[in-house]
């Protein structure tokens, strides 16, 4: 498996004074590749042991990653660094389920990287329905059939608690495969692709002073 994530953050920064207020945003693009393994099933995206070669962990089991690329941005930051190892939670859900785990508002540990001191965790907190062939959609195309999922999750850095929320479409391609040959139940390897967009989000304590900054600058306004 080779998967590359690329995220696009809109970062928020706010200064304040007595009696003014202001914000900036800044875009950058982050790059994070890794290598592995993976199998899909009718239910189930199943992640396996990279590159020991054990048997893939049924999910919802835990496969293992190599961390191929870090670029600039939120995982370098964060002290991901190339050739560290991760560990990847596998997916499974019901056809008609749309969440990953039973309590509303809870997460599920998708990511984490487990050497090099790296702060930053990957949380999943909702696994979109797909078709009615499983928790992604199936596509055919000249090359092959290409299966899809989309998640909803945030990144989380241990050393400050800061989260960035995002969004993400996956997809895999099995090369020379139709749809109704990969659903008739061959698991090959495959190469795995990632997108995942993702904005900051404020702290509640950096909300409530952006609130106390505007009251300020309407008050001295309204004195004048």
């Amino acid at each position: 498996m080779k998967l590359r994530l690329t995220l696009s953050s809109t970062a928020l920064a706010a200064c304040f004074a007595i009696g003014a207020s202001a914000a900036t945003a800044s875009a950058a693009t982050m790059d994070l590749g890794i290598n592995g393994e993976v199998q899909v099933s009718s239910s189930a995206i199943s992640f396996g042991q990279y590159p020991t070669g054990a048997p893939y962990a049924p999910a919802p089991g835990y496969g293992t990653f190599e961390v191929s690329l870090v670029n600039s941005g939120v995982f370098q930051s964060g002290g991901v660094a190339t050739g560290e190892f991760g560990t990847i939670q596998s997916l499974s859900t019901s056809t008609t389920g749309t969440t990953l785990t039973p309590t509303p508002g809870s997460s599920l540990p998708f990511m984490t990287f487990d050497s090099g001191g790296s702060n930053l965790q990957l949380y999943l907190t909702e696994l979109v329905p797909g078709s009615s062939s499983g928790p992604y959609t199936v596509t055919n195309t000249p090359d092959g059939a290409i299966i899809a999922f989309n998640v909803d999750g945030f990144v989380y850095d241990t050393s400050n608690g800061s989260r960035m929320n995002f969004t993400a479409t996956m997809s895999a391609t099995f090369d020379g495969m139709t749809a109704s040959e990969l659903l008739g139940g061959i698991d090959p390897d495959t190469p795995f692709t990632g997108t995942f967009m993702a904005t900051l989000v404020p702290e509640p304590s950096t909300l409530l002073l952006l609130g106390l900054g505007v009251s300020s600058l309407g008050l001295i306004r309204r004195r004048r």
